[in-house]
């Protein structure tokens, strides 16, 4: 009887296996094909009570939701749902809204190439009655300016990376990884600031975020990759043991594509 009992637990046991591997498979075969879902695209999309497979149209619905709205943006940016876009610029242009609610809209416009949203933005940092004057998201507004190709308020970004308050000098760095031209002097004095940020900033948080900035531009302006590597060359016996990794893991990386 005992052996009946065993027999008929293995049974169900392997049966409960090709089960679960069949509906694994399964699964797989339902995922859409050849387009990646991040960490942070699933984590909108539980914020929001979405389903993976959800019509763009209800995500551009949820714009209209003051509690989604700037939620519903971010994973319109990552979708890439470009009809999203008048109401985007709805949006931008509503002067009833919070600015940093316009400022989200923005960016996600911004990531899709469209420079509309320009004028009503650059307003916040030159208008003096701007609520965000003097505050860090004036440097941010500045830096996402920047990434449209306007680099007219350079100076904003470039005086907070010596602010005494370091998450002022974190917002101010990552900034400055917009100034990335090709030709414009901007990037030069932006490359500047970097790297002094990333050799010597007394934070290992900053000295890292600069690091990246510098990439950032180098992917612009590819022969700074020197400047990139002398950052990384700096830090790789850092006492921190993050950005030890990260510069020795980047080294191995760049001496791996050298010998190619």
């Amino acid at each position: 009887m005992l052996h009946n009992i065993l027999s008929k637990t293995v049974v169900c046991f392997i049966l409960g296996i090709l089960i679960v591997n069949i509906s694994k498979g399964t699964d797989r075969a339902e995922e859409p094909k050849g387009r990646h879902i991040s960490m942070a695209e699933e984590s909108l999309l539980r914020e929001l009570g979405l389903k993976e497979d959800v019509n763009d149209i209800v995500i551009i619905q949820l714009l209209d939701d003051p509690e989604k709205r700037s939620s519903a943006a971010l994973l319109i940016s990552y979708r890439k749902i470009y009809s999203a876009t008048p109401k985007l610029l709805q949006i931008v242009n509503d002067p009833n809204l919070l600015p940093l609610v316009r400022v989200g809209a923005a960016r996600t416009l911004c990531d899709f190439g469209n420079k509309e949203w320009v004028p009503a933005i650059k307003t916040f940092i030159t208008d003096p009655n701007s609520t965000i004057l003097n505050t860090p998201y004036a440097i941010k507004v500045a830096g996402l300016l920047a990434r449209a190709g306007d680099y007219s308020h350079f100076e904003l970004v470039a005086k907070s990376t010596s602010d005494s308050k370091w998450w002022i000098r974190h917002t101010a760095v990552m900034a400055l990884g917009n100034f990335g031209h090709k030709t414009d002097p901007v990037t030069d004095s932006a490359l500047e600031l970097l790297t002094s940020t990333a050799m010597a900033d007394p934070m290992p948080r900053l000295r890292d975020v600069a690091i990246r900035s510098l990439e950032k531009i180098a992917k612009t302006k590819p022969e700074v990759e020197s400047k990139v590597i002398a950052a990384l060359e700096a830090n790789k016996d850092s006492t921190d043991k993050a950005l030890s990794l990260m510069c020795k893991t980047k080294l191995k990386i760049h001496s791996e594509k050298s010998e190619k």
